[in-house]
C-alpha cells in the first residue's frame, strides 16, 4: 500500500500584494501543489463570489465562499473582497507499502467487533463519506453493500472507480459483505458509503479537493460520519473551517494520524473536532511507524491487515499496514454510534471512546495510545450506558463558555448538575458542601454509614453523607472549633488540599511536587502555610492555573466553571477519565 503523511509544500508568498494570508506553519519555499485557496469576504450581492467564477476559479465551495486559485495575480484581481489566502497544499494518504504477507484477520477478535453483530448493529441508516481514492465498487465482496453514486472531486463526475487501491482497501474494512463465503467480513455492513474520489493514481493530491469533500459530504450527500485515512503537516485554516463546519452539523469525523513514526502532528487528526487514530500490531503494541503526539486519540489495528484490492473484481491485499486502515476501525464506532444515537456528536463520540479503551502505555493519556485501544464491545456497553442529555440546551448558559466542555462531562458524569434545572450558572462561586459533594461523586464509593462530625452539618442535609465519608477519609476537614462551613464558598487553595489528599487514598499520585513552580506568581506569599505543598502539586500537574499570568489568588472563591475545568483536568491526568 501506499505511504500517508501529509507533505506541505507552500510557498511562502513574498508579494506586493499581501491580502490576509493564513499562516500554516511549516512552510517551503515553493508551492509544489501549484495555486492558492482563497476565501472570499461575504458581500450582500455575492458579488465576490460571481467575479471569482467569472475570473474561472475553481469552486471548492461556493456556499462557504472558497475557491482555487492558480495564481497570485488572479487573487490580486479579487482586491480586498479576499478575506484570506494560503497555498493549496499537499495532502497525502496515510498506507504503507507492502512487505510480508499475512492470512487471518486478526482484527475482528482484536476489537471484539462480533458482539456489535450479536447486538444488531450493522450500521443501517447511517451514511458514511469515504474521502479517498474512490472505490472498486465490483469487487465480488461488496456485494450487497450499499454505495451511494459518489463524486470525482477531481474532475467533477460521478465517476469513483479506484485507480490505486486506497480506498478500495478503506471501504472494504467498513461494509465488505459478511458471511457470503468468500472475501473478508466488514465491520458495519448496512451503512451507506458515500465515496468522495480526490486521489487518482498518487498518494497526494490539493488539500482544496478534501475541503470542497468534506463540505458536500456535510451539504449534499447529508453524511452522518467521515473517513479521511490521509494527513497533511500544514495546519490550513481552510480544512480547519471545514471540518469545523462538518463538526458544528454533527457529523463525526475521524482521521489518520500519520506514518512516519514521530512526534510531528498531522491535520486534519490534531484539530480539536476530529478522532485521530494511530496504529497497533497483532500484540497490541503501538505500531513503530505511527504517529505519538497529542493527535492521537485512539489505537486500532493497523498492521498486516487483510482487506480488498482494486485490480480485479476478486483481487485481495494480505498485509495492509498504516494509520489509513486503523481509520476505518474508529469510523466503525462512530457508525454504531450513530446508528444507535443519530443525534450524538463527536463530543459523545469521544467521551465514550474515553471510557470504553483499552488502557495501554501510561496510565491514563499517553501520545503513543491516546486514550487507548479500541474495543466495539466495551464501546457499545458504555454506549448504552451513556446519559446523551444535551448539556447545551439544557443549561443555555455555557453555550460558548469557554469551560463549556468540563461543564458538559462533569453534568455527563452526574457529578454536578444546574443551580436550576435551566441554568448552571458557571461563575457563582462554588460551595465547601458542593466540593465534597463532587468528590464523593467522583469516587464512585458507598458513602452511607459515616458518623457527622461537625456541629454545623445537619443530619438531614443533602451534604451530610458527603461530609461525613471526606471527613472519616481524610480528605477535608473543618474550618476550627468543630465546624465545617458548609454554605462557606470552597477557596482555591482549599479545592487543591481536597484533590490533593484524594489523590494519594486512591494512589492515582506520587504526591511529589515542586514548590518552584510557585515562583512564578507574585501573590505566593498568600498562600496558607497548610496548602502549599497541595497547591504546589496542583499548579505543577496543570490542574490549576493562574487567575492572571502572575497571579493565583489562592484564597479567592473557587467558580463552578472553575471547578468543572479542574475536575476535568484532574481526572483526564490521572483516571484516563475512566
Amino acid at each position: 500500500m501506499k505511504r500517508i503523511c501529509v507533505i506541505l509544500a507552500a510557498a511562502l508568498l513574498f508579494s506586493v500584494f499581501q491580502p490576509c494570508y493564513a499562516s500554516s506553519g511549516n512552510q517551503s519555499a515553493e508551492n509544489s501543489a501549484g495555486g492558492y485557496i482563497v476565501k472570499l469576504k461575504e458581500t450582500k450581492e455575492n458579488s465576490a463570489s460571481l467575479m471569482a467564477l467569472d475570473m474561472g476559479l475553481r469552486e471548492v465551495c461556493g456556499e462557504a465562499g472558497i475557491y482555487h486559485a492558480d495564481t497570485l495575480s488572479e487573487i490580486a484581481e479579487l482586491g480586498d473582497m479576499v478575506e484570506y489566502y494560503e497555498p493549496d497544499c499537499m495532502v497525502t494518504l496515510s498506507a504503507l507499502p507492502n512487505d510480508t504477507y499475512a492470512s487471518k484477520e486478526w482484527s475482528i477478535g482484536n476489537l471484539e467487533a462480533d458482539y456489535a453483530w450479536e447486538k444488531g448493529y450493522n450500521g443501517e441508516g447511517v451514511r458514511v463519506a469515504v474521502i479517498d481514492s474512490g472505490v472498486n465498487s465490483l469487487h465480488e465482496d461488496f456485494d450487497g453493500t450499499v454505495f451511494d453514486k459518489g463524486l470525482n472531486k477531481i474532475n467533477g463526475s460521478h465517476d469513483v472507480t479506484d485507480e490505486m487501491g486506497h480506498g478500495t482497501f478503506v471501504s472494504g474494512v467498513l461494509g465488505a459483505a459478511r458471511n457470503n463465503g468468500i472475501g473478508v467480513a466488514g465491520l458495519c455492513t448496512g451503512a451507506t458509503i458515500v465515496p468522495i474520489k480526490c486521489f487518482g493514481k498518487s498518494v497526494e493530491t490539493n488539500a482544496s479537493y478534501i475541503v470542497s469533500a468534506v463540505y458536500d459530504a456535510v451539504d449534499v450527500y447529508d453524511c452522518d460520519v467521515i473517513n479521511l485515512s490521509l494527513g497533511m503537516t500544514a495546519d490550513m485554516q481552510s480544512m480547519k473551517d471545514a471540518v469545523e463546519y462538518a463538526a458544528g452539523k454533527g457529523v463525526i469525523i475521524v482521521s489518520a494520524v500519520g506514518n512516519s513514526g514521530t512526534s510531528q502532528l498531522n491535520y486534519p487528526a490534531a484539530y480539536d473536532c476530529v478522532v485521530g487514530v494511530g496504529s497497533i500490531n497483532q500484540s497490541g503494541q503501538v505500531a513503530s511507524f505511527s504517529q505519538k503526539n497529542s493527535s492521537v486519540y485512539v489505537v486500532a489495528p493497523g498492521v498486516g491487515l487483510v482487506g480488498l484490492k482494486n485490480t480485479s473484481y476478486n483481487s485481495y491485499e494480505f498485509n495492509g499496514n498504516g494509520t489509513s486502515y486503523s481509520t476505518p476501525h474508529a469510523t466503525v464506532a462512530a457508525v454504531i454510534l450513530k446508528q444507535y444515537a443519530p443525534f450524538a456528536d463527536y463530543q459523545d463520540f469521544e467521551a465514550i471512546l474515553r471510557q470504553s479503551a483499552i488502557d495501554r502505555g501510561t496510565k491514563g493519556y499517553d501520545t503513543s495510545y491516546g486514550y487507548g485501544c479500541l474495543n466495539i464491545k466495551n464501546f457499545i456497553q458504555v454506549m448504552e450506558a451513556y446519559d446523551f442529555g444535551d448539556v447545551g440546551d439544557a443549561f443555555p448558559d455555557i453555550k460558548g463558555h469557554w469551560a463549556e466542555e468540563s461543564i458538559k462531562y462533569c453534568v455527563n458524569q452526574k457529578l454536578f448538575t444546574g443551580v436550576t434545572s435551566s441554568r448552571f450558572m458557571p461563575e457563582i462561586n462554588m460551595t465547601r458542601a458542593m466540593f465534597v459533594t463532587v468528590l464523593s461523586r467522583m469516587s464512585g464509593e458507598n458513602i452511607s454509614g459515616f458518623p457527622n462530625m461537625f456541629s454545623d452539618v445537619d443530619g438531614n442535609a443533602w451534604y451530610a453523607q458527603p461530609c461525613g465519608w471526606g471527613a472519616a477519609t481524610g480528605i477535608v476537614s473543618g474550618t476550627g472549633n468543630g465546624v465545617f462551613s458548609p454554605e462557606g464558598n470552597v477557596t482555591r487553595e482549599q479545592m487543591a488540599v481536597f484533590l490533593y489528599r484524594y489523590a494519594n487514598l486512591y494512589n492515582l499520585t506520587d504526591g511529589a511536587f515542586s514548590e518552584s513552580v510557585l515562583y512564578n506568581y507574585s501573590d505566593r506569599g498568600k498562600v496558607s502555610p497548610w496548602a502549599k505543598d497541595a497547591l504546589a502539586w496542583a499548579v505543577g500537574n496543570g490542574l490549576i492555573t493562574g487567575r492572571t499570568e502572575n497571579t493565583l489568588c489562592p484564597q479567592d472563591s473557587a467558580k463552578r466553571c472553575e471547578v468543572a475545568a479542574i475536575i476535568f483536568r484532574f481526572l483526564n491526568n490521572f483516571n484516563g477519565l475512566a
